[in-house]
């Protein structure tokens, strides 16, 4: 199996909105037969600017099709369904007894969660194999992505189940992380994480962990254009290697 399943923590967020009053006072006037006060030869200081509170476009799209044309992909996008994680780390290396849950990926084809999940706000996340059985997936030629190429998804809001027919997006970041050093990718921490627009990830595997495992990928097309977040040895034979296409409103 080429892309382990894993479990993200998804968190929680909650924006708060502080409202500023601003009390204005009305001058009184002089007394009658009072001379008026002598105008002020010192200038008046200039208000403090009140920076607005960034806007965040929402909208998390239920993908339910993707296409990127300079790849011929053109596929359905199933639902990933939530399910009861299972620890089993290699021999020599680290579980994860924090875990609980974990997402389903189909053995052929691409998907989506089903849930429109916490931590994921403004995410649209298309996860699938690279290679499954010695079988390439259908997200194994999105190592041939670069900055600047198109991809278009169709689905529905969430929010509003509206019809949405081909969003445009455009790769403007192509990441090699594990599962560690990636999770931050996809889970929003807090509201400051949240995109102020919405985006397009497509996740696939790179390496298996587990002694002897070799690269699915192309090793030397990827650290040669991917913006590499790991943290420690990337041969360690701990490390589950993903790649991360991300893509914004084109």
């Amino acid at each position: 199996m080429d892309l382990r399943n894993r479990r993200l923590g998804f968190v929680w967020t909650l924006v708060c909105l502080a409202v500023i009053a601003v009390a204005c006072g009305a001058a009184e006037s002089p007394p009658q037969g009072a001379a008026p006060d002598a105008p002020s030869t010192s200038e008046a200081s200039p208000a403090a600017v009140v920076e607005p509170t960034p806007v965040v476009i929402r909208r998390d799209i239920l993908a339910t099709r993707l296409i990127i044309p300079s790849l011929n992909i053109d596929s359905s996008v199933q639902l990933s369904r939530r399910i009861p994680y299972v620890d089993n780390p290699p021999a020599g290396c680290p579980g994860n007894p924090d875990a609980t849950e974990t997402l389903t990926v189909p053995n052929v084809g691409i998907a989506t969660p089903e849930d429109n999940l916490e931590g994921m706000e403004n995410k649209s996340w298309i996860i699938g194999h690279s290679r499954w059985l010695g079988t390439p997936g259908i997200l194994f030629t999105i190592q041939d992505l670069n900055k600047g190429d198109e991809l278009f998804i169709e689905g529905t809001d969430r929010a509003t189940g509206q019809k949405l027919e081909r969003q445009r997006y455009v790769v403007d970041s192509i990441y090699l992380t594990d599962t560690k050093s990636g999770e931050p990718l996809v889970n929003a921490a807090g509201p400051q994480d949240i995109p102020r627009k919405p985006i397009l990830m497509l996740q696939t595997s790179v390496r298996e962990d587990g002694p002897g495992k070799q690269w699915i990928l192309n090793q030397q097309k990827l650290m040669a254009k991917a913006t590499t977040l790991i943290e420690g040895d990337i041969n360690d034979p701990c490390k589950y290697l993903l790649l991360f296409i991300t893509a914004s409103p084109g």
